[in-house]
């Protein structure tokens, strides 16, 4: 009797010891699956920073914030006590430990405005020299691409996502963490570089839109984008985005107005200089772009570094003046400048980080606005004949209006072609009556059909100038405006391209997609991450 109680004692011990063991591993594999947030904000204005470089000290590996600020560090390097480097263009840059930051909120992170001084010397020296033009600078930057790009193979991986925004909501959210081979700035982009897949996630996070999500459609206009067309040369998303980098493409047609950088910038642009700036200690010319052409406005910034004209940075947005809310106020604040010329039609924002003395992608970020027509909200949803009652009958999907329901006019009756003539008109909550006048020759038991689908040899009813009790019009389809966003940020860059014996590459014609494109997954997949936007 006591070996019994004392083998089940043993039997409790034995399975409470394993339960422990397994929810202690459970715990440590989560904390390696979860993240540290944090979200960059001016100390002064408390505004967020997009776009800013994330950097792991100890890993030479890092991120690009998000437009909102946000970002978020596997919690692993956490736990191996590393630092982040943290840099923007017109800020103090600044390190952080790991060790410092909160795992159960999100953590806000100050930097500083870097406010730049004109000393003595320089006064001094302005007097006697003169300065160079924005037209000058950019021309010599343009001209030594060459010696400030890298014209060898090199390699990088990052993360990659497309995405859309509807009332500054994100929709139909898909990320991948691509490894990417340039033969170099002397081969062309779009035939040379090749892409490998490490991994994809469609965000069931986020909400699905499946109206927004379909091609776009310029023969029925059911999705288009307004006073332009995308040229993505029959490539993916991806593709679509890298064409768009006119630093990479600086020799060929990128997009409108740039076109061929090295050619049309200066031809077509007016260029104005704005005070200095810096980055990681690197002194920058600030110049503003600026385009007029009809209706459409350009304003854009391009950053070259002082001495060496290295190009940092280059802003380009299309705004359509039609749809301009306020007209002719002047500003050199970029943010001012979206809200006050019109509707953008797109945006694109590259940067370039130095490294080894050549200038390697840092990020590139894609955003033009689409129209898309929503279905009608008040349509006929049925029809039928009703030979017991001699009528048509024509139901909605919602109450329509008596007055405009009853009028003869608003319909047109055929059959095989042959219009009929309606004698009388009937509303019954939502469904209309339509009596023909010649009923004998019309309902015979040979003549009963359903005419859900109009053909030449049934019966077809058009309808128009309908409207429901709420106002809206019979067929009448709304056009809602969505943002689509193609992003890729570095995370990892190599100064060497090598490639495996078992690497795969992604068909550019193809959706990014794992069941469209091949998978290849190397051992440290894992070092990688998708730096997923911080949900509203």
């Amino acid at each position: 009797m006591k070996i019994n109680r004392m083998y089940t004692i043993f039997r409790i011990i034995r399975s409470t010891l394993t339960f422990i063991i397994i929810l202690q591993s459970v715990q440590i594999f989560g904390q390696d699956d979860t993240f540290i947030e944090g979200k960059l904000i001016d100390a002064k204005k408390q505004t967020p920073i997009s776009f800013a470089t994330v950097i792991i000290k100890n890993k030479k590996r890092g991120l690009i914030s998000n437009a909102d600020g946000g970002f978020r560090i596997p919690y692993t390097f956490k736990k191996n006590t590393d630092t982040l480097i943290i840099s923007s263009i017109g800020y103090l840059s600044k390190e952080i430990l790991l060790s410092n930051l909160k795992e159960d909120k999100v953590n806000l992170i100050k930097l500083i405005e870097k406010i730049e001084l004109l000393d003595e010397v320089k006064i001094v020296a302005a007097k006697t020299k003169r300065r160079k033009s924005a037209r000058k600078i950019i021309r010599t930057a343009l001209d030594r691409i060459p010696e400030n790009y890298p014209f060898t193979p090199f390699s990088y991986v990052g993360y990659y996502r497309d995405y859309q925004i509807k009332d500054g909501d994100y929709l139909n959210m898909n990320e991948a963490i691509l490894k990417v081979f340039d033969k170099g700035f002397g081969s062309e982009d779009l035939k040379t570089t090749e892409t490998s897949l490490y991994s994809y996630k469609n965000n069931i996070d986020f909400p699905k839109d499946t109206i927004a999500s379909r091609p776009y459609d310029y023969i029925n206009r059911s999705k288009i984008i307004s006073k332009a067309t995308l040229d993505g040369q029959g490539g993916n998303e991806y593709t679509i985005l890298r064409l768009h980098d006119a630093i990479r493409n600086h020799n060929i047609n990128a997009y409108d107005f740039v076109n061929r950088l090295n050619k049309d910038l200066i031809r077509s642009h007016r260029f104005k200089l704005l005070p200095e700036t810096s980055i990681n200690g690197v002194s920058l010319y600030a110049i503003k772009i600026l385009k007029n052409k009809e209706n459409i406005k350009v304003e854009g910034r391009i950053y070259i570094s002082k001495g060496d004209f290295k190009i940092y940075k280059m802003e380009y947005a299309v705004y359509d003046r039609e749809k301009s809310s306020i007209s002719g106020e002047q500003s050199d604040n970029i943010e001012i400048l979206k809200k006050n010329q019109g509707k953008l039609l797109f945006e694109i924002i590259v940067e370039y980080r130095a490294n080894n003395n050549l200038m390697y992608p840092n990020y590139i970020s894609f955003n033009n606005t689409f129209e898309v027509l929503q279905p009608p909200k008040f349509k006929p949803i049925a029809a039928k004949i009703n030979h017991e009652k001699k009528r048509f009958e024509l139901i909605f999907n919602n109450t329509p209006f008596l007055k405009d329901a009853v009028k003869k006019s608003n319909y047109r009756l055929w059959y095989k072609e042959i219009k009929l003539r309606i004698d009388s008109i009937a509303v019954k909550k939502k469904a209309v009556h339509l009596y023909p006048e010649d009923k004998k020759a019309f309902f015979l038991p040979k003549m009963i059909q359903s005419f859900n689908k109009s053909s030449s040899k049934g019966v077809s009813i058009e309808v128009k100038n309908v409207k429901d009790i709420y106002g809206n019009i019979v067929y009448e389809q709304e056009s809602v405006s969505y943002n689509q966003f193609r992003e890729f940020f570095v995370q990892e860059l190599n100064n060497v391209s090598t490639k495996s014996e078992n690497t795969s590459f992604m068909i550019k014609t193809k959706p990014i997609s794992k069941n469209y494109q091949p998978i290849t997954t190397p051992e440290n997949v894992s070092e990688y991450w998708m730096n997923t936007p911080l949900k509203n």
